[in-house]
């Protein structure tokens, strides 16, 4: 009888410890409130580079306005000639083989112990990304607006006509970064320079 009794006791025992030890769904909603809420208000990764991407455009654009197409250019010691040479090749060949050179740079095992060249490659390479990016925004949305007659006919049409000139101006800017890369530079590109170093890429 006793042994029945203790059982009980005991059954009964464990029963209140785990009534206890279950939350209300009342904590449980308010537990969830809080996740949710911690997770609206951290922006994710993508937001992040966006956000970014946005302040970096703006600067950019000041500084494009103001006429400054390098920032914190100063010679770097430790650059050789090769070096020199190098640099300018990632930025001179994009004129001809987009990419390529960069590319070539950063996967070779002596860019590692080169960091002039790899500074240069990676920013050549993106510089040359976001032409192509800006090519291709500009390319898709002439073609959603000649849909539109006349007035998107007249839109393609310009943009027709100003689209080899934005071509010189952007073999201008590589071909002037390039130049100031083999005498030795390291500088910033208003607005990509420090976008890239944002994301770690520099």
């Amino acid at each position: 009888m006793e042994n029945k009794n203790e059982r009980e006791s005991v059954e009964i025992r464990n029963e209140v410890l785990l009534e206890q030890a279950q939350p209300t769904s009342a904590a449980v909603q308010v537990a969830v409130e809080n996740v949710s809420d911690w997770q609206n208000d951290a922006p994710s990764p993508t937001e992040r580079m966006a956000s970014t991407a946005r302040e970096q455009a703006t600067a950019a654009a000041d500084a494009l306005r103001r006429g400054e197409f390098m920032r914190d250019a100063a010679v770097d010691p430790e650059a050789d000639n090769d070096d020199r040479l190098i640099a300018l090749l990632c930025y001179v060949t994009q004129m001809v083989i987009p990419l390529v050179m960069p590319v070539l740079v950063l996967m070779s095992e002596s860019s590692k112990k080169r960091p002039f060249q790899r500074f240069h490659a990676v920013q050549s390479l993106a510089l040359v990304s976001l032409f192509v990016l800006l090519s291709l925004l500009v390319t898709i949305g002439t073609a959603i607006i000649s849909i539109i007659p006349v007035v998107g006919w007249l839109i393609g049409l310009t943009v027709l006509c100003l689209s080899p000139i934005a071509v010189l101006m952007g073999y201008f800017a590589v071909g002037y970064y390039g130049f100031q890369s083999y005498l030795g530079k390291r500088f910033g590109i208003p607005g990509l320079t420090s976008f890239l170093k944002d994301q770690g890429w520099l």
